[in-house]
């Protein structure tokens, strides 16, 4: 997580008569840029600065921030500024919050998650998820911390489990907080560094002009217009793929799922009689996670399918999560019958059980037919295509 320092602004926070903000933060930026090479605009009011060169440059972070603090007190004399420094932006933000009327506050590194955990909730800036926790009894970013990850994800969704992995001081920063992306095209104030074409390798070359061109496109539609896929825990293929603003290229090395082999077993590696092979998940114990590899195509909305067995018969699935047949065929819409060469599963899930009415109970099924293979959903007593594989 990248340590950054943040200048806090609260005069400048919201537009003021004759653009007064706008001028006076330019100013703040300005000052920063003096002794910064980069300096990242947040949203009006709040810039941040990465510390790992200018501190080890000038001796560590607290000479940088107040070498910050008093570049910034000269610009904005007649109001309250704050500086802090912490890992991520998120805590950053709120240690120059908490450095307003005194000198600046910095959070040594590693330590972000304890000096998180007695702020309210109401600094991830989400009411309805607040107020839900406070009627709780949880009311400290440490308590909402404290909570089973599983469990959060399930009760409050996506949204829920990163607002509290940033409780946590894992993930640095909220969605939404971001107004302004920083401009990486050549541009004023912008160092521009030049090199030999190839002499490094063409990769690098191509990744930067990428990155000017995406964040060019962020800068005419805003911080959340662009976005990319990211792996997150879950049970469901639907469930475990997640749309992120695009905050700059990936270095988080995520990569493909393992290998399968294709030896007489179905798309989730088990053999045609049921038995589970190997599998990773991601995240903490899913049970009734389907295993890798992943569908090809998973569907907005899921379609009727019939499984029967070899009498015609319908298959289903025990309270105990087990067939109650071989399945034979399936047809999907009410289209034609396709033979099952091959099947895995069922896996059982049971979601919410502690609401009566937001309780979900699924089990999920792979068969394999001569020219494709499935994922079934069984829910509401009845099969749903979910996604197909390749």
């Amino acid at each position: 997580m990248e340590r950054l320092l943040v200048v806090w602004c609260p005069g400048i926070l919201e537009e003021q008569e004759h653009g007064r903000e706008a001028r006076v933060f330019g100013a703040v930026v300005a000052a920063l840029e003096a002794f910064a090479t980069h300096v990242d605009p947040v949203r009006p009011g709040v810039c941040a600065v990465p510390t790992r060169g200018p501190s080890r440059y000038f001796g560590g972070d607290e000479v940088l921030a107040r070498m910050a603090a008093d570049a910034v007190a000269r610009e904005t004399a007649a109001d309250a500024v704050g500086v802090g420094v912490a890992d991520g932006l998120f805590a950053a933000v709120l240690a120059a919050r908490a450095a307003l009327g005194r000198g600046p506050v910095i959070v040594p590194a590693g330590e972000t998650p304890s000096f998180l955990v007695p702020w309210p909730l109401s600094t991830l800036d989400r009411p309805e998820l607040a107020d839900l926790l406070v009627r709780l009894g949880i009311r400290t970013l440490g308590a909402f911390a404290a909570l089973p990850g599983p469990q959060v994800l399930a009760r409050f969704g996506a949204e829920g489990a990163l607002c509290q992995r940033v409780a946590r001081g894992v993930e640095g920063e909220l969605p939404g907080f971001r107004l302004f992306f920083p401009r990486l095209s050549p541009g004023p104030a912008t160092t521009v560094v030049t090199r030999q074409a190839g002499f490094w390798g063409d990769s690098a070359d191509v990744d930067a002009r990428a990155t000017r061109a995406v964040a060019g496109v962020q800068e005419l539609l805003g911080p959340e217009a662009v976005v990319r896929g990211r792996l997150q825990g879950g049970r469901g293929p639907a469930q475990r793929a997640r749309l992120v603003p695009w905050t700059g290229p990936r270095t988080d090395g995520a990569g493909g799922g393992p290998g399968t082999g294709r030896g007489g077993r179905g798309p989730g590696g088990q053999d045609r009689t049921g038995r589970a092979g190997g599998g990773t998940t991601s995240g903490g114990p899913w049970p009734g996670q389907v295993p890798p590899p992943a569908p090809a195509v998973v569907l907005s909305r899921p379609l009727p399918a019939l499984l029967v067995d070899g009498a015609g018969g319908a298959v289903g699935v025990t309270g105990d999560g087990i067939a109650t047949a071989v399945p034979a065929r399936v047809s999907v819409a009410g289209g034609a019958w396709a033979e099952v060469t091959g099947w895995a599963g069922p896996w059982p899930s049971d979601e919410r059980w502690w609401s009566v009415r937001g309780r979900r109970r699924q089990a999920r099924m792979q068969v394999v037919t001569a020219t494709t293979a499935h994922l079934l959903t069984r829910e509401r007593g009845g099969w749903w295509l979910e996604a197909t594989y390749d």
